[in-house]
């Protein structure tokens, strides 16, 4: 992969606030066709208002086929649209830019089973259900998820293992209301940074709001306010359940593909 689409490939896997790189088969029969909009708001201290605006067009079709395809501005308004798709069937990944003519098709492995541990070290517990996190809302997923766009409420940077400087979450459920024409429900994270955690001289609360749409298991709309670096927004809109144009998923006519599979150069095709 050249430097440029390693580049744009971050930069799709960073657009939104989880994306599954290898989802397996559990998403079939559950289409839809949405846009997605990002707004980021951040107020300086001299009173200026910052505001970015990023719309992403998100897909799913009946086999479980993901495309999100954005439009980047460049100099002299040259507009470049990227986008990127992942087939669970084909287990592949496949970026192409509108500029290049190029596009690349990475094969993944299969993903490996994990192994307990053994040993006297190992107890008698168990882990059932689903791992869920900030942007996880595929539960049949065994495959890495990348988290971006959360903010710093991410992480718990600041705290040195000072206990005073501790962190503290509180998590509560808001219920469920429609957003996009979907049923969705809510939950709200509050994280609190004590004084002292990055040198404030008074507590940091950082709130984060998401809104999955369970019967599509997306996240609808996601609010993170921070005060440090301020207000992101991302919601759906537009939201379409019928099945996409099978097009959207396919490499253009006249595009040259590049296959790279597991431990091998890129083969042009």
């Amino acid at each position: 992969m050249t430097p440029t689409l390693r580049t744009i490939a971050l930069s799709l896997l960073l657009s939104s606030p989880a994306v599954l790189i290898a989802q397996p088969p559990g998403f079939t029969n559950n289409p839809y066709t949405a846009t997605k909009k990002t707004t980021i708001v951040q107020k300086l201290a001299n009173g200026t208002t910052i505001t970015l605006v990023n719309t992403t067009t998100e897909a799913r079709d009946s086999q479980g086929r993901t495309m999100q395809q954005h439009s980047i501005q460049g100099p002299a308004g040259r507009e470049t649209i990227n986008t990127f798709v992942t087939d669970p069937i084909a287990r592949t990944t496949t970026i192409w830019l509108s500029t290049s003519k190029q596009a690349t098709r990475t094969y993944l492995l299969e993903p490996r089973r994990m192994q307990p541990p053994s040993g006297s070290s190992m107890g008698n517990g168990s882990v059932s259900g689903n791992v869920s996190g900030i942007g996880a809302v595929e539960p049949s997923s065994t495959a890495v998820l990348i988290t971006g766009s959360l903010g710093s409420s991410a992480g718990i940077g600041g705290y040195t293992g000072d206990p005073n400087l501790r962190p503290t979450t509180q998590t509560e459920k808001l219920g469920g209301k429609s957003i996009a024409g979907v049923y969705t429900e809510g939950i709200r994270t509050t994280v609190t940074y004590p004084t002292g955690s990055f040198g404030n001289d008074r507590p940091i609360v950082v709130l984060n709001e998401r809104w999955t749409s369970p019967d599509l298991k997306i996240i609808v709309l996601t609010i993170n306010d921070d005060p440090r670096s301020g207000t992101q927004t991302t919601e759906i809109t537009d939201l379409n359940r019928a099945e996409p144009d099978p097009a959207l998923f396919q490499v253009p006519e006249g595009y040259t593909i590049k296959d790279q599979y597991p431990g091998s150069n890129l083969s042009v095709r």
